[in-house]
């Protein structure tokens, strides 16, 4: 007699919780529905982010190869500019780079000791424009800057 009790009672709890089950069976995929936008946009962000430190590395990195070539050279404002676009498209294969990056040399004289200043800027493509809507035009400006003395030519 306990046994039937003993079923019965767990019998009841078993189809109550059944029904629970039942009730709850879409709240996983309304709650994947809803997560769903939220993460895509984090990813977006995440991958924007990737592609603005790239370009930040790359632009930081020519301007300081420009600038060290434009110290030895003997003509240092054409061999600066062709250093930083070796460097630029090497590092960033498959970037439009003659359209987007822009190179700005000034020389506070010819002379060794004296100060060769390369700015350089990259634009980068905003992919993510339409879903992203944090930066208000198509492209992104990253700049980098190096200063170095003129070296003696030997």
């Amino acid at each position: 007699m306990k046994n039937i009790e003993f079923f019965r009672k767990n019998t009841k709890k078993l189809f109550l919780n059944w029904e629970v089950v039942q009730r709850d069976k879409g709240s996983a995929l309304l709650e994947f529905a809803l997560i769903t936008p939220i993460l895509l946009l984090l990813l977006a962000g995440i991958i924007q982010f990737g592609f603005i430190l790239n370009a930040k590395v790359v632009v930081n990195s020519a301007s300081y190869e420009g600038a060290r070539v434009a110290t030895m050279a003997d003509d240092p404002q054409n061999e600066a500019a062709e250093a930083v676009l070796n460097y630029a498209s090497s590092s960033m294969p498959g970037w439009n780079i003659s359209d987007r990056l822009s190179i700005k040399t000034i020389f506070s004289g010819y002379n060794p000791g004296d100060e060769v200043t390369l700015k350089v800027t990259y634009q980068v493509p905003n992919f993510f424009n339409k879903i992203l809507p944090f930066f208000n035009s198509d492209k992104i400006n990253v700049s980098g800057e190096s200063t170095m003395k003129i070296e003696e030519k030997e």
